[in-house]
């Protein structure tokens, strides 16, 4: 890995990586999907990482910001790739995509709003494809390697009162991707929102806090998991629908 920043000032520093990477399968990932033993077909992923980005702190109106931009490109040989067999269930085995592709975007914006706010946004935008990719099925060369949205947005919005009181909401948007390789499973894109509020009491070293939160605030329906190329597009594993929970946790501070 090689990394190179500069610093005109505390309000940016703008960056550069490149690396390398060497994964083995691991003994798992070595199964023998046509009988016992190590797969001899499967062999080691390699990649080269690019990234160039700029990061820093700025002030608006009294206010403090933190944002960080990257952009990323990635370049795979090999890459690990799972599927399911149908004298095997719920069992996966893994085979080497020739080449592949990713690239994308990260941004982040952090702010102190003041009176107790706080602000955070994520988002990421992907491009993750196949180059060269020879299965039974056919060429999947182009086709977007699932399991990946191309978009995905966070947002996070806490407040803290000095009496203790503390309340926090969190939304995830997550975009379309799709679950098997043929890219003939798309997974529909979906925004899932969970609260939590809370009293902070500190006493010496000792810290109570009960809290109550909410999951999936607005019943949205959507997966849990999505197991990538399942057989029999056994795919789909739903997540919860609202859910309350609650509860008291207590801290002790050593010195």
């Amino acid at each position: 890995m090689l990394g190179l920043s500069w610093s005109p000032g505390d309000a940016l520093t703008v960056y550069a990586n490149i690396a390398s990477s060497f994964e083995t399968p691991t003994t798992t990932e070595f199964a023998n999907p046509v009988g016992g033993g190590f797969n001899p077909n499967l062999d080691s992923q390699t990649a080269w990482n690019y990234e160039v980005g700029v990061k820093g702190d700025a002030s608006l109106a009294g206010r403090v910001l933190r944002y960080e931009l990257a952009a990323f490109h990635i370049d795979i040989d090999d890459a690990l790739v799972p599927f399911e067999l149908e004298r095997f269930p719920d069992r996966d085995f893994f085979q080497n995509a020739g080449e592949s592709r990713r690239q994308g975007i990260e941004a982040a914006l952090s702010a102190e709003l003041g009176a107790g706010w706080s602000l955070g946004l994520n988002y990421t935008w992907s491009d993750f494809r196949y180059r060269d990719f020879e299965t039974d099925g056919g060429n999947l060369a182009g086709n977007r390697i699932p399991g990946i949205p191309q978009h995905y947005a966070a947002l996070r919005l806490d407040y803290a009162h000095p009496s203790g009181f503390f309340a926090g909401w969190r939304t995830r948007i997550v975009g379309d991707f799709y679950a098997d390789d043929a890219n003939n499973e798309r997974i529909e894109a979906y925004s899932v929102s969970d609260l939590r509020i809370g009293y902070r009491h500190t006493a010496g070293p000792w810290t109570l806090e009960p809290f109550l939160s909410v999951d999936n605030v607005l019943d949205e329906t959507y997966f849990a998991n999505v197991r990538i190329n399942a057989f029999g597009s056994r795919y789909f594993e739903p997540a919860p629908e609202r859910s309350l929970f609650g509860g008291i946790r207590l801290r002790y501070a050593f010195e």
